[in-house]
């Protein structure tokens, strides 16, 4: 007796798709906390100027949560070219 093809094709958990959402979104999030913390010690550096404490940790909290949903939406490409733009 062979089995139907419903039973060959079982959906994964939604355990196992929230798991790699949250992969997905903390991977981009610490990209996007790379790239924020790098921006804020070049402009630091470069200008002799330090920014805000709070005004910073706001800025890299931001844009980590952004790039972390840019990941969410259209998959770990995004970093590859995220990263690529900041040579």
């Amino acid at each position: 007796m062979e089995p139907l093809s419903s039973e060959l094709k079982q959906p994964e958990s939604s355990l196992e798709t929230t798991i790699t959402l949250i992969k997905r979104f903390s991977a981009g999030a610490v990209i996007g906390l790379v790239i924020a913390v790098m921006h804020w010690y070049c402009y630091t550096t470069y200008f002799g100027y330090s920014l805000p404490l709070a005004r910073s940790t706001v800025g890299c909290v931001l844009l980590s949560i952004i790039c972390g949903l840019m990941t969410l939406k259209w998959g770990y490409k995004t970093l590859e070219t995220l990263l690529e733009k900041l040579s």
